[in-house]
């Protein structure tokens, strides 16, 4: 296969909805990057949804007319242009446009998997139009959705070594360095938001057992190895509670905090909801007396939008640690 060049046009809506993903899934500065993947990893998802919606038109026509009139490329035919104008459609629900923007990517030799999913462009269908419309699919999808169609190989092979019990290696960004690391993978996870996946994971830290958390738009590659992952009953219990409080932030302590919260405290508690620590049930809303096992980063996170309205009781540590801050802060002002 020879390298050759495809040109696109996307409606200027959806093209800045694309160019947000960039950068929320942090793919770098190459564009033609996140289209390929979209279209590679998207596909046959996308394609069985057209299947769907054929047979649905099949069966309809079916109903009032001989379907032996139509043949099977009209079908295709039909459900591709209902497609193409839903997916327009949804694209300018918000903003009424019909700017289009012009793309360019180049598919290379070895990317035979993208050759040939546009080989099977619709006769009714040109390549941009096909494209696009492939676009539009996936930007009506939700963010923890579409970021899981983009990191669709890692997923697959962090989800196959959670299968076959296996510790895998990973490669990462952090901090814009890349990192590598062998991990007990325990379980990828939504954020209760529903707006980004983590990999939950045991691993070790200067000799000692740690859980953690990681984006997984950070992961770059996962190797699996001989060995079988293990947890400890504390992992578990760590495991848990992220899971109820949010995924996004590593649990390794047994700390439970105790909150007096006012009367608008409990309001704003009740109205933020972005990485909001789940209340315990043993929890007296009634007198403002709140228990969460949460992590500390969460904790603080969380309650400084409105820590004027928050008392922290328990631990006794924390609270003096606490007092200190505020104190250092009140110095700034005097």
């Amino acid at each position: 296969m020879e390298n050759q060049d495809v040109t696109l046009y996307l409606d200027s809506v959806a093209h800045e909805k694309l160019k947000k993903d960039q950068k929320l899934f942090h793919i770098g500065r190459a564009e033609s990057i996140l289209i390929k993947r979209i279209i590679v990893n998207y596909y046959p998802k996308y394609n069985q949804e057209m299947k769907e919606l054929n047979n649905k038109i099949k069966n309809s026509i079916a109903s009032q007319i001989d379907p032996n009139l139509i043949s099977e490329e009209a079908y295709a035919n039909i459900a591709w242009n209902i497609t193409k104008y839903l997916g327009e459609r949804t694209i300018k629900k918000s903003v009424s446009t019909d700017k289009k923007d012009k793309l360019h990517f180049r598919i290379n030799k070895r990317e035979n998997d993208l050759d040939q999913i546009l080989m099977l462009c619709p006769t009714d269908a040109t390549k941009s139009e096909f494209i696009a419309n492939i676009i539009y699919s996936y930007l009506d999808k939700p963010q923890y959705e579409r970021e899981y169609i983009v990191f669709k190989e890692e997923w697959n092979r962090l989800e196959h070594a959670i299968k076959e019990n296996q510790q895998v290696r990973i490669v990462y960004n952090s901090s814009k360095n890349e990192k590598s690391q062998i991990i007990h993978p325990y379980k990828i996870c939504v954020s209760n938001e529903e707006l980004f996946n983590y990999v939950l994971f045991q691993t070790t830290k200067d000799d000692n057992l740690v859980v953690s958390t990681l984006h997984l738009y950070n992961i770059i590659s996962v190797c699996m190895l001989p060995n079988e992952r293990t947890f400890t009953k504390e992992t578990l219990n760590h495991f848990k509670r992220m899971e109820k409080n949010g995924v996004q932030y590593s649990i390794n302590e047994n700390t439970i905090f105790k909150v007096k919260l006012t009367e608008q405290g409990k309001q704003l508690y009740s109205y933020n909801y972005l990485e909001k620590p789940t209340a315990s049930d043993y929890s007296d809303p009634d007198n403002g007396i709140y228990y969460f096992d949460c992590s500390k980063l969460q904790f603080r996170n969380y309650f400084c939008r409105f820590y004027s309205n928050v008392e922290i009781l328990e631990p006794t540590n924390y609270r003096e640690e606490f007092l200190r801050e505020i104190q250092d802060i009140e110095k700034l002002y005097l």
